[in-house]
């Protein structure tokens, strides 16, 4: 490649992903215009003055103006390389990645060993869900420059998502080769590890993550599940002190100290954590049920039963709601309650068998026989075979 011809990639850090939370989102990979030289023959004077100001007008925020003014370059120069690759950046921004593959193939058609229109291209790829399409192109990247990490950590991603979890790794260790102080490597890389089992090397990971930065909470969080998992609650409940401390917002990080906290006999604690994380999010439906839990595991029985309805009024219908809550009205012998709630889920999860089952147990005790033997039959048809072990008190 001739000495003249100069790549500028700022490559923007890729989405953490893990336990930490859901989030997998790519984001764009290249988001400064690469340098007006990149070109593979000369170009109309004219043809460079449309990309320049398509340079400006995307700086500002305006990439539909942008569009307009590297259409005007291809127009004039349709070999112009530069103007399909940066039009390209400018769709995969407004959000359409179709018309950025097709950019950045037309860049790569011209200069097929254009290294950021492959990475690039790869993005918009797996934006629209062609993660074999996406891995390719990385490789290509790779394979024209050995040192392009980011291309290892995205096609690591994929892989991982693909289940191909020791591919992921060799891909994380050698971005982490090229880059030692890619902090997404560490952690990525930790997740994956943790995938395969290998807690402690999560561990370690994650720690390296932490070194090169002390701030960084989700590490902190993924640290203190993989201690918990080793069953070091008490080193998992300080890695959790410390995300709390970085982010007091965090709804999963007070649920998953409770957790700990409960397996340390620390029930006032736990339950505390658990109202936090309802207090923070009203919805979220594991922190009612492990506060449900807690509850009952205290003798607090009546609190248990508030716990539960006020579930049920506030998220998403969940069969596992009903049935706790028909559980605990039915342990203090309110048979007819009982009943009625699993009735209320019933309506909701009429395919639910252990539903059934439960309205069957709480109607037995309330005198209704003919009731229960119905639920029973209903609950075996739905696959619980724990009714069928009562069905030959129908018979009798």
């Amino acid at each position: 490649m001739d000495k003249w011809v100069v790549y500028i990639l700022l490559a923007v850090c890729l989405s953490s992903c893990g336990q930490a939370s859901g989030n997998k989102q790519v984001k764009q990979g290249t988001d400064s215009l690469q340098n007006d030289t990149v070109v593979s023959h000369s170009v109309d004077s004219l043809a460079y003055a449309y990309l320049k100001s398509g340079r400006i007008m995307y700086e500002n925020g305006d990439k539909l103006g942008a569009i307009a003014k590297y259409n005007k370059a291809i127009e004039i120069d349709p070999l112009y390389m530069l103007a399909y690759y940066n039009r390209g950046l400018s769709k995969s921004k407004i959000g359409d990645n179709q018309g950025a593959i097709d950019d950045y193939s037309k860049a790569i058609k011209i200069n097929p060993l254009y290294v950021v229109a492959y990475y690039n291209r790869g993005l918009s790829k797996s934006k629209l869900g062609d993660k074999q399409g996406a891995i390719e192109d990385y490789t290509k990247a790779i394979q024209l420059d050995s040192q392009h990490f980011m291309s290892y950590c995205n096609r690591a991603q994929i892989k991982s998502e693909f289940g191909k979890k020791q591919e992921a790794l060799d891909d994380y260790t050698s971005a982490i080769h090229i880059n030692p102080q890619y902090i997404i490597a560490y952690f990525n890389r930790g997740v994956v590890k943790a995938q395969l089992g290998d807690t402690q090397g999560a561990i370690s990971d994650y720690s390296k993550a932490i070194q090169i930065n002390p701030q960084y909470f989700k590490a902190y969080f993924n640290r203190g599940n993989s201690k918990s998992r080793l069953g070091d609650n008490r080193g998992a409940i300080k890695d959790y002190n410390m995300a709390i401390k970085l982010n007091p917002q965090g709804v999963h990080i007070y649920v998953n100290r409770g957790n700990c906290k409960s397996e340390l006999g620390d029930h006032k604690g736990a339950i505390k954590d658990y109202y936090k994380a309802i207090e923070l999010a009203p919805q979220n439906i594991d922190a009612y049920i492990n506060l449900g839990v807690e509850q009952y595991e205290t003798g607090d029985y009546e609190g248990e039963i508030a716990t539960y309805r006020l579930a049920i009024k506030n998220c998403s219908p969940d069969a596992d709601l009903y049935n706790n809550l028909g559980r605990a009205l039915y342990d203090l012998k309110r048979f007819k309650e009982a009943a009625e709630a699993y009735g209320e889920g019933i309506k909701a999860f009429p395919n639910d068998g252990k539903l059934y089952y439960g309205r069957g147990l709480a109607r037995k005790q309330s005198g209704d026989k003919n009731g229960a033997c119905e639920d029973w039959h209903r609950s075996s048809e739905l696959g619980c075979l724990q009714a069928n072990a009562l069905l030959p008190l129908c018979d009798k």
